[in-house]
Formats: structure tokens, sequence, C-alpha cells
């Protein structure tokens, strides 16, 4: 998908979770042969300053790194990059009905849905240690057309194929 796009990350500057997620995404554009440019940011203040440096150092992509810090001003950052004509990927699928071109991540209505098991486990004396640590099961590719035609952005149909909703 970064290999079709072209892309670049925009990361908070915060604790090990991000070095760590940015390093995947890294090694991910490296093996499918696409240049990464990272550029991390502290507080919401600077997205304006680090979306115009990566709008002027053509970068066309921009992939958000999950973090509680970007799940909060994704709409801001969503719109920022839009309104400077760049794509943004997310990992969480609701994004891409707020103005991602793309999100690509778990379903988290699924995974609170099972929510209640834990608590009835924990209410009936299981201690949280004892209960199993899930993964997510279903991962999520959306694709949103309608942001795509705004940003004069074709995609792959190679992409198209592989979402499993596309937004209209």
């Amino acid at each position: 998908m970064v290999h079709e796009l072209g892309s670049t990350a925009i990361q908070p500057l915060a604790g090990a979770r991000s070095a760590a997620a940015n390093q995947t995404t890294e090694q991910a554009a490296l093996t499918a042969g696409v240049k990464l440019r990272s550029r991390g940011i502290a507080e919401i203040a600077e997205i304006g300053d680090a979306i115009a440096e990566m709008k002027q150092s053509r970068i066309s992509t921009l992939i958000i790194q999950p973090s509680p810090f970007t799940y909060q001003q994704r709409e801001r950052i969503i719109d920022s990059a839009t309104n400077n004509g760049l794509a943004t990927i997310l990992a969480w699928p609701v994004a891409t009905r707020e103005g991602a071109l793309i999100a690509y991540g778990p379903d988290y209505l699924h995974i609170y849905r099972k929510a209640p098991f834990y608590v009835d486990r924990i209410l009936k004396g299981t201690k949280p240690a004892d209960l199993p640590v899930e993964q997510p099961t279903r991962i999520e590719l959306l694709v949103n057309l309608q942001v795509a035609k705004v940003l004069g952005r074709e995609l792959p149909l190679s992409l198209l194929i592989r979402a499993d909703e596309l937004i209209e």
C-alpha cells in the first residue's frame, strides 16, 4: 500500500511505542522500496508547520502513527493535510469517515463488544491477570473515494480490490 501511494510519516514525539511504530513503518517502506521521511510533533500547534514542510518537500501522503495524541487530534490533522493537498493514512477505520483517504486497523467496535465478557469474569472473582489477552482478529481496510477525488488522486485498482469498504 505504501509503495502504491508514495508516503511520509508523521508521529508524535512520545515514548518508546512511537519509536517502535515508526521503526516498523520504516522497515515496511524499505521493503517496498519507498523513501519514508519521518516528522515528529510534540504538540498539535506544530501540525501546520509540519504539514507545510512536508508539502514543500513534495510529499504526497502522510501516515499518521497511532497514539492517544494523534487519535484525539485526528480530525485537525486530517483537515490540515487535506487543505494542503496531502492524503492521510490512519490506523482507525473511523478516520475515513472523517476525511482520511485510507484507514487500516482493527475493528474497535468488535473489540469493545468483548468487554462485557471480561467485566463479567472479574465480577465473578477471576483475577484480571488470569484473563486472556487477545489480539484483534478483524483488521479493516477502508478507502474514501470522495477524498481521493478532492485530492485528484487516482487509486490503484489493486488497492480498491483489497478494501473492505469503499466510501463514496
